[in-house]
């Protein structure tokens, strides 16, 4: 199990009051569609949330929040894993707790815009 890192949770504790800031079990960072830093980080609720790192000053980390959990319908996740895919968007594969994957993604026209594309060929996976 992957821990995040002290930075990453400094960073939290930076931008967002304690008193709201989840607690995290799991993160995965990667350049992003947009060329800033992207770390996606799974909070103990088992849904996913956004910290990046870029913009004007390209050093500046943000807090996005909450990453697509009103496109997320009822599932829980326990891990997460992201790197550049095809068009050089950005893709998170996040674990189900069903053991099944699940596909967010960043890019397309517009290169922030993330993208929960959900079930990961499913129809192809034997159980």
């Amino acid at each position: 199990m992957m821990k995040i890192s002290q930075d990453v949770e400094a960073i939290i504790h930076e931008n967002i009051s304690s008193s709201k800031a989840p607690k995290f079990n799991h993160t995965a960072a990667s350049i992003g569609a947009d060329e800033d830093l992207q770390v996606v980080c799974l909070g103990t609720d088992g849904l996913p949330y956004l910290f990046w790192q870029g913009g004007v000053k390209k050093s500046q980390w943000h807090y996005e929040g909450k990453l697509l959990h009103d496109k997320i319908e009822g599932i829980k996740f326990t891990s997460v894993a992201a790197s550049i895919g095809a068009d050089k968007d950005l893709q998170a594969v996040c674990l189900g707790t069903d053991g099944l994957p699940y596909l967010f993604w960043q890019g397309g026209v517009k290169k922030s815009q993330w993208h929960y594309e959900g079930k990961l060929l499913h129809d192809k996976i034997k159980v």
